[in-house]
């Protein structure tokens, strides 16, 4: 994730951003006489101009100008970032009418840790020349533009990379523990778990752009959207069918536990309607999972509260463990609705994934341990 825009050596440019009023679709540059809606200009040299964009079908067209010539030999880029800065972007390099397109299908890295994207500027940027961008308009976000140079995006890039890396190993050992369990054990509540682990590593690698499914699937709407959603959907289905049974509802909150069901069911029949009328939904289809994510969420509090109250064996561990999830989880879906503007919480997801596995590991651990001891007393001394 890029976590700070600004000047190299060089002396810093302030960037001028308009937001133009183009009525039709086009994939052509804009003409210069084209009417500005909106116009935003950094409040001093090598500080970030923030630009808000409404919520607009069809997207916005931006106008990108500098006060100063950026020399090509600085080997900078433009960087927008922005906390909702999802999916790609189409970019006209200053002076050129050759159409760009930007996102995670042409860059390298984990995707999931970067909120943005970074304009490249190969030929440098007179002062008299303008830069366009096409951005989408889905729901209302918030951008940061500025400069980075290439070392600079290189090296957090690589900070970024490593600390997937390191979150995805710990994740592929603990799932790879709650699977042993599952073999020794047969209970369902470890199947679950490891179903939860197993699907959620997934989703994170598909957003990470390290696991991609085969264009032959469906194409690029297949490889890039579906294909997540289904593993994010997975992931919640199994962890909410993990919590009826680890919470032990069924017998100390029956109502509850039916409703937690009903959700899972819920999410189960979305996924049909995706496969159903998949180019019908693909567009939207998001909005409705994460609806559901949401509902869940107050549900599953009450049930963990509750359970411990009433004395569920457990329950400490998993309101330790799930609570920082859902939070970050809760962000990062609400913002698919226009509500926050965090660029943060992507991170703090990855972290609170691990963090949550670990802890429930921990108890799972201590669970099969527990029946262990319970089998061997109640095991017939030998003769």
């Amino acid at each position: 994730m890029w976590l700070a825009l600004g000047g190299g050596p060089a002396a810093a440019q302030t960037v001028t951003v308009e937001r133009l009023q183009v009525k039709s679709a086009q994939l052509k540059p804009p003409a210069a006489d084209t009417p500005v809606l909106q116009r935003w200009t950094a409040i001093a040299p090598a500080t970030r101009t923030r630009v808000e964009l409404p919520r607009r079908r069809g997207g916005h067209w931006l106008r990108l100008t500098v006060d100063r010539d950026v020399a090509a030999s600085e080997q900078r880029v433009v960087v927008m970032q922005g906390a909702r800065a999802y999916g790609m972007v189409g970019y006209f390099p200053p002076g050129s009418e050759r159409l760009l397109l930007l996102g995670y299908t042409r860059e390298d890295g984990p995707m999931m840790l970067r909120r943005g994207w970074a304009l490249p500027l190969p030929e440098g940027w007179k002062r008299g020349d303008a830069a366009y961008v096409l951005t989408k308009g889905r729901v209302p976000s918030v951008l940061n533009v500025g400069f980075l140079t290439r070392a600079e995006l290189a090296q957090q890039r690589e900070t970024d990379r490593r600390y997937a890396i390191a979150a995805y190993g710990a994740m592929l050992l603990m799932t790879l523990v709650v699977a042993g369990l599952w073999l020794s054990l047969r209970e369902a509540v470890y199947l679950h778990y490891c179903g939860y682990l197993i699907s959620v590593s997934i989703y994170t690698l598909m957003m990470s752009g390290w696991m991609k499914v085969p264009l032959s699937w469906g194409g690029l709407a297949v490889q890039y959207n579906a294909a997540p959603w289904v593993a994010a959907t997975m992931a919640t289905m199994f962890q909410l069918a993990f919590t009826v049974r680890f919470l032990d509802l069924p017998k100390l909150l029956p109502r509850v536990a039916t409703l937690l069901r009903v959700i899972v069911c819920a999410n189960l029949a979305w996924l049909a309607m995706l496969f159903i009328a998949f180019d019908h939904l693909y567009q939207t289809w998001y909005l409705g999972g994460n609806a559901l994510f949401l509902l869940a969420i107050p549900v599953v509090i009450y049930a963990a509260i509750a359970a411990w109250r009433r004395g569920a064996e457990y329950a400490g561990y998993y309101l330790l463990g799930w609570t920082p999830l859902i939070l970050f989880a809760g962000m990062i879906a609400a913002k698919t609705f226009g509500i926050g503007n965090t660029d943060w919480a992507e991170r703090g997801l990855l972290l609170a994934i691990v963090l949550e596995s670990g802890i429930l590991m921990m108890a799972l651990t201590q669970r099969a341990a527990a029946r262990h001891r319970r089998a061997l007393k109640v095991r017939p001394a030998p003769p």
